[in-house]
């Protein structure tokens, strides 16, 4: 997969449909930061989704994988993401 590819536009738009303004933006900044991370070495995502369960699980006094389990029964379900989200992840026509 080329992270540089990636055209989140589609996403974004969803995001500001489906919340509030103030956490939509929130979500988008984040999000923002996943893509560079991704654009910089994919494989540093592994350690990004490691240390932001760990900085979780301190802030709530908890371990990592207690926080890893409470955001995997949130998580949306496989046939949902598949269907509704993940295209929304497109690919740029500059590519």
């Amino acid at each position: 997969m080329d992270w540089g590819t990636v055209d989140a536009t589609r996403l974004f738009e969803v995001i500001r449909d489906d919340m509030q303004a103030s956490d939509a933006e929130r979500m988008i900044w984040v999000w923002e930061q996943v893509l560079a991370v991704g654009r910089i070495d994919p494989s540093l995502l592994d350690e990004l989704a490691a240390a932001a369960i760990c900085g979780l699980a301190f802030r709530d006094d908890q371990t990592p994988r207690a926080t890893a389990e409470a955001l995997f029964r949130r998580a949306v379900a496989d046939d949902r993401w598949r269907s509704e989200y993940a295209s929304l992840l497109g690919r740029s026509q500059s590519s």
